[in-house]
């Protein structure tokens, strides 16, 4: 009875795994206007955030495609947490920006860390 207690207990403490919670929960971000100044904020919620290029490097946990769209990503704060991102800027065009956010959040002792990924929609409009 005591191996099985400890077994269970082992299983439960090893299949924690912090979740991400990325808001705004909608994959579509308020429309811009060609010319107005731009702001828009995504929390990444659940612990601090981390991003790694394909060498093992920290990099920014985000990207705008296409790059020329007058828009850019920066954090929100100077908190070491990085769990906040602002899009930010002027649009300079008309079309649709695609906003990617990807990574991992540091683990504790009794969890381990969760990944997020997601891509955001905004519609750059005419004024």
């Amino acid at each position: 009875m005591k191996i099985w207690h400890t077994f269970c207990i082992s299983l439960l403490v090893t299949s924690c795994t912090l979740p991400a919670d990325i808001t705004p929960n909608e994959n579509k971000l308020d429309d811009a206007i060609v010319g107005v100044p731009y702001t828009s904020e995504i929390k990444i919620l659940g612990g601090a955030v981390f991003s790694l290029d394909s060498n093992g490097e920290d990099k920014f946990p985000g990207e705008i495609t296409p790059s020329n769209t007058g828009l850019s990503l920066e954090y929100c704060n100077d908190s070491p947490a990085h769990n906040c991102v602002t899009i930010k800027g002027v649009p300079v065009k008309p079309g649709l920006v695609y906003v990617h956010v990807s990574g991992g959040l540091f683990g504790t002792n009794i969890a381990t860390g969760g990944k997020f990924d997601k891509t955001y929609i905004i519609m750059v409009k005419h004024p």
